[in-house]
């Protein structure tokens, strides 16, 4: 009788040992497939953010083709609506702030109006940049009779002309493939410009938006300046600290055959 149970005790003994070699082998599978799972998860939601902010960029070049101008920004008590001081003289609330969704028509939005990238939270609303574009001093020889704010106001770019908006005097918006020191006064200060003729920039602030990310450069595409930054990902052991913002910009060549095609330039 003793031999039997010491047999049987033996045997659950072995039993136990088997479970929790089992689950530790299901734990070491689990902790292979959980990583790439998080990261194919977060690739995914980027992909699905650059979409999005082209077919916005396409939304705000089709405003611009049936308006003859550029929205305004929205402020965030703007609840997604373009924001003006003078719609006559194209006079912006923001040039800088949120992309104004219900006036482009945009869809999904959240509670309060505003598009929001593939995160879906309040920090991650869609960030829109247009430029305030007043003739710079000398005012170059083919802006003489532009007048100001000639990007948002009806018309003001087929008044203003191509050659005025294309004169390289002409200062619009600048993308930075290295974020400038403080907010330089000439494009030339910005370290290997992707563009200087940015009518307009969309841009998300990507994963780490609640918390603002640590990177100077993402600290420079949430200021008020008219210099924005984009390159690739990078993490906060980086030279230039975390960056994970997604911005897109059209050409300035694409904006001028577009409107030229639907009769808005020249």
């Amino acid at each position: 009788m003793k031999r039997t149970r010491k047999k049987r005790m033996n045997s659950r003994g072995f039993s136990l040992i088997e479970i929790a070699v089992v689950l530790i082998i299901i734990s070491v599978l689990l902790a292979i497939v959980v990583v790439p799972l998080s990261t194919q998860i977060e690739q995914r939601r980027r992909a699905d953010t650059e979409k999005q902010l082209e077919l916005i960029k396409e939304a705000i070049i089709g405003f611009a083709l049936s308006n003859g101008r550029f929205p305004c920004a929205s402020r965030a008590t703007d609840n997604g609506i373009e924001s003006f001081i003078s719609k006559a003289t194209g006079t912006c609330n923001a040039y800088v702030g949120l992309v104004p969704a219900v006036t482009l028509g945009l869809s999904p939005i959240d509670s309060s109006g505003f598009a929001v990238d593939a995160w879906e939270i309040t920090p991650n609303r869609i960030h829109y940049a247009i430029a305030d574009l007043t003739p710079s001093t000398p005012v170059p020889t083919a802006c003489a009779s532009a007048g100001s704010h000639v990007l948002t106001k009806t018309d003001g770019m087929r008044s203003a002309t191509m050659d005025c908006l294309a004169d390289t005097a002409l200062n619009m918006l600048t993308i930075c493939a290295v974020k400038p020191n403080g907010s330089p006064a000439a494009a030339s200060a910005c370290t290997a410009p992707l563009s200087t003729k940015a009518p307009f920039v969309v841009f998300s602030l990507g994963k780490n938006a609640p918390t603002g990310g640590t990177g100077a450069d993402e600290a420079h595409n949430v200021d008020t300046d008219s210099y924005f930054v984009s390159h690739t990902p990078t993490d906060a052991a980086s030279a230039s600290g975390e960056f994970d913002d997604i911005v897109v910009w059209p050409s300035l060549n694409t904006i001028f055959a577009r409107m030229v095609q639907a009769g808005k330039l020249p």
